[in-house]
């Protein structure tokens, strides 16, 4: 995700006037001249190990910075080597954990003298973890100055001053951090939800972190969309989550403690789902009581679509079999009889939204005939959640979205996508909890953003929170997007060397390279597995990848239309 210049800024400002008092914030670092040895190893947590260098007799402030620099990339035993780099004082006072910066270490500057005793380098972020472990992408690719102190000690250069967290090469990154899908819930309980957070990939602190971080709750973006079943101020009661024989033992506060079965499992499935990489199954303990869970709760995850792609071909509407169309049943006739140009549909049936002579449509089995839910100038492709509601946009960015339940009764929600100029696709999350779009923002770039969706008693939409730049895709223009999964959104563009493109963005998470697309691709939809994709051609053409390129699976399809799982 994405910080826009001014918050940038702002954590700039921060972080030099804060290595001017006696507790610094975000550190980014010089050139690193050395870094110890590295050994791999199999183990879930990363493929790499890295063992750094503590400091030398005699070494140079200089020689000192970079290897301080080095040493923080290990974050073994509390980043105890990178702590000897610094002075008696200060050593305790400096948190590794505070920040990460992921920067490019081949453009970091040598360090240059400030004065007698200190020193700067300039780096250039890439990207940023805050200490709940968030992912955000750095909107200027300006260098930032960061400045360090030195002190004599013991005849021996020290590191008196420096900003708090650690900077680390973005080739290194994912060697020494690690990915982990935090589940919270959809409001009504029906789903479980992934929240992505990066975090050392310590095997004696990984459990730990997770699970404080999962007790403190979703992302900011989030806050207002999910919920968690852990009461308000339930902790840690041990300060740690230790593993033993693939058992997390979870002990919590008695905040808990009068919670009834219904949220002790809903407790237990967080954990479970949230440490599954660290552990197979939890042991918990509230107020010191150990907890009898019954079984997992029926909230599903990552809602599963068709693995053949639902079109529109031949005056039928269904889904594509060996070049035949099977007739969704339901709605299928009305959504023929609409002459559509995109189509958003539920999977079993029973409802859609469809975009029809620049109109949008709410269809569903439970009406006689599809409803005019929205006739503003401009509309593009609408989509639909997991309540059978309809949402349709314009192209023109500021523009509210409107939201139609089936009845056919509208109400309009904003959503002030940064600096975005044009809306040119968007789509709820099979969940129902997230809303992605793809925008022109006003420099002429393509970003892809998200925001929470925020909802009543009742299901119905009544907010979009404010969303979440994830950055420049890379393209010379977007075309289509499409949720390939719980946690990813592929997206179909220009290439800025020609031809189509397709990226694949993940929430809260990095951007993939691009790979080619099909010749005139203009809609992209998801199969099953995520990893499949369909593209439909401007002829008409349905493409899906095949080894290195792309095959046609059919011609003549007049549209490809979206999946979103089952309603309720």
């Amino acid at each position: 995700m994405r910080l826009r210049t001014a918050g940038l800024l702002a954590v700039v400002a921060l972080l030099v006037a804060s290595v001017l008092t006696a507790c610094a914030t975000i550190p980014r670092s010089g050139p690193v001249a050395r870094g110890g040895s590295v050994s791999a190893h199999d183990d879930p947590f990363g493929p790499i190990d890295y063992h750094p260098l503590g400091p030398g007799d005699g070494e140079s402030q200089e020689q000192i910075l970079n290897g301080f620099i080095a040493a923080a990339v290990s974050p073994e035993t509390s980043y105890q080597i990178a702590r000897e780099f610094l002075s008696d004082s200060f050593r305790s006072q400096w948190n590794p954990d505070y920040s990460v910066t992921v920067d490019r270490a081949a453009l970091r500057t040598e360090a240059t003298r400030v004065n007698s005793t200190q020193l700067k380098v300039d780096i250039t972020p890439q990207a940023f973890i805050d200490q709940t472990g968030e992912y955000r992408a750095a909107d200027s690719q300006a260098p930032v100055a960061l400045p360090y102190s030195f002190v004599k000690q013991h005849g021996q250069w020290r590191i008196s001053q420096a900003p708090n967290g650690i900077v680390i090469d973005g080739d290194q990154f994912q060697n020494v951090f690690s990915p982990h899908q935090l589940y919270f819930y959809s409001p009504d309980f029906r789903f479980l939800v992934p929240d992505l957070r990066w975090f050392p990939s310590s095997r004696t602190t990984i459990a730990t972190r997770i699970t404080k971080a999962l007790l403190a709750g979703p992302s900011p973006w989030l806050q207002d969309a999910l919920v968690t079943a852990f009461p308000k101020g339930t902790q840690l009661a041990s300060g740690a989550v230790v593993v033993n024989g693939g058992v997390a033992q979870v002990a919590l506060n008695a905040v808990a403690a009068g919670a009834d079965e219904q949220t002790v499992n809903r407790m237990d499935e967080q954990l479970t789902e949230s440490l599954g990489a660290t552990a197979s199954s939890v042991a918990l303990t509230v107020g010191g009581v150990a907890q009898s869970v019954s079984g997992a709760t029926d909230a599903s995850r990552d809602p599963a679509i068709a693995s053949n792609p639902l079109v529109l071909k031949g005056g039928k509407f269904g889904y594509l079999s060996s070049k035949s169309v099977v007739s969704l049943g339901g709605i299928a006739d009305q959504v023929v009889a609409l002459h559509p140009t995109a189509v958003t549909a539920l999977g079993d049936g029973t409802a859609a939204a469809a975009l029809a002579g620049g109109s949008v449509y709410a269809v569903s089995q439970s009406l006689s005939a599809p409803v005019r839910v929205d006739q503003r100038a401009g509309l593009i492709a609408p989509s639909i959640d997991s309540h059978g509601i309809v949402w349709s946009g314009a192209s023109d960015a500021s523009k509210p979205f409107a939201v139609s339940a089936g009845d056919g009764t509208t109400a309009a929600l904003a959503a002030a996508w940064p600096d975005a100029r044009q809306l040119i696709s968007f789509a709820v999350s099979r969940d129902g909890t997230r809303l992605a779009a793809l925008v022109s923002t006003t420099d002429g770039q393509s970003h892809l953003m998200v925001a929470g969706i925020v909802r009543d008693a009742t299901g119905h939409p009544t907010r979009i929170a404010e969303p979440v730049d994830l950055g420049s895709l890379g393209l010379s223009s977007g075309l289509s997007l499409a949720w390939t999964d719980e946690l990813s959104v592929a997206v179909l563009g220009v290439s800025p060397q020609g031809g189509t493109a397709i990226v694949t963005q993940q929430i809260g998470g990095t951007l993939s390279d691009p790979t080619t697309g099909p010749a005139g691709g203009v809609m992209l939809a998801a199969g099953n597995p995520a990893n499949d994709l369909w593209v439909l051609g401007s002829d008409g053409s349905l493409e899906t990848p095949a080894g290195n390129g792309w095959q046609t699976a059919a011609t003549d399809v007049d549209v490809l239309a979206t999946q979103q799982g089952r309603g309720q």
